[in-house]
């Protein structure tokens, strides 16, 4: 059996039912996502910046938080966690030492983008791009970087917004040559560009899903027979928590209670267990006894 992160995940890629892969943000959305059954996670740069510093994805968000986030959600889970490293926050040495420190704080593997720093999201308007040339640097200084051989390498392009269809499959090929485990050619419109994205020979294809962005929104299973082995969710799930702590915060605004509220609240027992609470009381009971140790604890 594969021990290592990167080994564990590759091996989840090649499933005949491709590789669903959800965004987590934080140590809970990752525990909730293990514990939803999912075998691996994302952490989005996108979400990190929207529920650490509550700021859009326009390259706000250092590698130093992201890395210190990293750490904390691989500490939290089980399963292999992908870290957005956005452009790798600088050129091919700042990749370096990018990697070595994703690395160290446990991920499974890295993403890195063609777009100019400061970066945003590939949905929204006005990305700008480096030379091919350089990216392809930047995928070989990853690899060259890793401890791990296993770690995964995926090399992301933002070129079908800014030049076209046929320069973004340049790139991808380009990246593939270079060494990336997986191409995520980002934001295709139409299906004719996922199905041509997703016949590209070489490295496994991702395909990023953002709900009410450029990209069709698809099954699955459509998005396999396309040709993807990795499909995408990055922040549906940051997105879906902040429409519920508005929901409750109204709620209690207009009410002065919870009672009454009516979109879910995960039970006293529910939240024991997401945070495990029980095996840190036993580890309690077994090194520091205490006289009150069966009193109730909140």
């Amino acid at each position: 059996m594969p021990t290592s992160a990167g080994a564990r995940f590759r091996s989840l890629v090649y499933g005949p039912e491709g590789l669903l892969l959800p965004g987590v943000f934080d140590a809970l959305s990752a525990r909730v996502a293990e514990r939803a059954g999912h075998r691996a996670a994302y952490l989005s740069g996108s979400a990190v910046a929207m529920t650490l510093l509550g700021l859009p994805d326009i390259g706000l968000l250092s590698g130093a938080e992201m890395i210190d986030q990293a750490r904390r959600v691989t500490s939290a889970v089980g399963i292999p966690v992908i870290a957005d490293a956005d452009t790798g926050y600088g050129n091919a040495l700042n990749v370096r030492h990018t990697v070595r420190s994703f690395e160290a704080a446990g991920v499974a593997g890295v993403q890195l983008e063609d777009q100019a720093f400061p970066k945003r999201c590939g949905h929204f308007d006005g990305t700008s791009l480096i030379p091919a040339d350089e990216m392809v640097g930047k995928i070989r200084a990853a690899i060259a970087a890793r401890d791990d051989p296993a770690l995964v390498v995926i090399a992301r392009t933002d070129a079908l917004a800014v030049l076209g269809l046929e320069a973004a499959l340049e790139r991808a090929r380009e990246y593939s040559r270079a060494g990336a485990d997986i191409i995520f050619v980002e934001a295709p419109r139409t299906l004719d560009q996922l199905r041509t994205i997703g016949e590209l020979p070489g490295s496994p294809k991702l395909v990023n899903v953002v709900e009410g962005g450029r990209t069709p929104e698809l099954s699955r299973a459509e998005y396999v027979a396309l040709g993807f082995r990795v499909i995408l969710y990055p922040t549906v799930a940051v997105r879906v928590s902040a429409s519920s702590l508005e929901g409750i915060y109204r709620h209690l605004g207009i009410h002065g209670s919870s009672v009454g509220f009516d979109r879910g609240i995960s039970t006293f027992e529910e939240r024991n267990e997401i945070n495990d609470l029980g095996s840190w009381l036993e580890w309690e009971q077994r090194f520091a006894p205490r006289a009150d140790a069966g009193a109730d604890r909140l």
